[in-house]
């Protein structure tokens, strides 16, 4: 995989090792997020070291540390809106004047800010903060929820108790923006109708509440619908279809999935591979029949079993998406963390399992 100029960069000023910037590349492609989310995931350098780098070489100023703490302008939420912030990377801090204090993450689209500051005739002073701060400040700003991912970055750097305040364990909670219900529309067609027609946002969304419905009969003809569209001989076509599935997360569709390994071309093997490692939390490369295998083996087990054996894998990133993906079913990660020691790790996961054997049978998402 060729490095980004960035990794390039930072390989040459010696903040990381090739190596740790090759895997960065691959996780970054993998679990999405900016590249330095995954260095430090890596632990391949320190916040301080990689975001002084970062800011060199980005041109814009770092935060200073004091100020890494300090709550925003309570009226800073209505300078920009939580939509235009999330997509341009930037969220406002404080104002002086004609001026707003931003911060951004290393990833923003600096062409949009600047954009964005002449329609409005408003200076902007960008400060750069790592992409897990930035999200953390989304969450202070405007309830945004912090991902698990994000989240347990946040307690290396922080702790674990700041990074639960942050994340709005107690009355942050109410902060977030509940899903509006339409009386009188059925919300499964709903959400149907997004993940055909929505944009790239509202289609994720719209699948990942799916996922809650996938013995619906809706959502199975959808799940085939998407199936068949992998198969399609265009392979831009073919790998949004396999993201889809990605996020859809039936198990039902691995067969499927693995026909596409086989298809010739090298982009859509590698997103059915993704797909695969996505819905399977298993890694066996590209070889269609060593798949085949592994279904008529775990094929019979639901995927919760899937994610409970991807707690014990020896890829720390598998063990990072099973236990994310656990978390947001059943709210708790029962003091797991994908990179404790193995012992501290297996107990923790004994104590998912047996939330898995004594649960209600009436709290399981249906298709699960």
């Amino acid at each position: 995989m060729p490095l980004s100029e960035i990794a390039q960069a930072l390989i040459r000023r010696g903040v990381i090792t090739r190596d740790a910037g090759l895997e960065a590349e691959q996780r970054k492609k993998l679990y999405g997020g900016g590249l330095d989310t995954a260095l430090l995931e890596l632990r391949a350098t320190d916040e301080e070291t990689l975001t002084s780098h970062l800011a060199e070489l980005i041109g814009i100023p770092l935060v200073p540390a004091r100020l890494l703490a300090a709550l925003p302008d309570p009226a800073a939420k209505q300078w920009i809106d939580p939509a235009t912030a999330q997509k341009v990377g930037a969220a406002p801090i404080a104002r002086h004047k004609d001026a707003v204090d931003v911060w951004v993450r290393p990833e923003h689209d600096h062409d949009a800010l600047l954009a964005w500051s002449e329609k409005r005739a408003v200076l902007v002073e960008p400060f750069l903060v790592c992409e897990v701060r930035f999200r953390a400040l989304l969450h202070t700003l405007y309830g945004l929820p912090v991902p698990p991912r994000y989240l347990a970055l946040l307690a290396k750097l922080v702790g674990v108790i700041n990074a639960r305040k942050v994340a709005g364990d107690g009355d942050g909670l109410a902060m977030r923006t509940p899903t509006p219900v339409v009386v009188g529309v059925d919300p499964i067609d709903t959400f149907v109708a997004a993940a055909r027609l929505g944009d790239a946002t509202a289609r994720k969304s719209a699948l990942r509440h799916l996922a809650c419905r996938l013995g619906d009969s809706r959502v199975i003809d959808l799940r085939r619908a998407f199936e068949r569209k992998a198969r399609d001989k265009d392979p831009t076509v073919a790998t949004t279809a396999l993201q889809a599935l990605t996020h859809l997360r039936d198990k039902n569709a691995v067969p499927a999935v693995i026909e596409m390994l086989d298809v010739g071309d090298s982009m859509v093997a590698a997103a059915a591979q993704n797909t695969l490692v996505n819905l399977t939390c298993e890694d066996l490369g590209r070889k269609p029949k060593r798949w085949l295998e592994w279904w008529n083996d775990m094929g019979s087990r639901s995927r919760i079993e899937w994610l409970l054996e991807g707690l014990a894998h020896k890829s720390p990133e598998l063990r990072l998406l099973a236990s994310n993906e656990l978390y947001e079913v059943c709210g708790e990660y029962f003091g797991y963390h994908y990179d404790l020691p193995e012992r501290e790790r297996e107990e923790a996961r004994q104590r998912w399992i047996a939330w898995w054997q004594n649960r209600d049978a009436g709290a399981q998402p249906k298709g699960r």
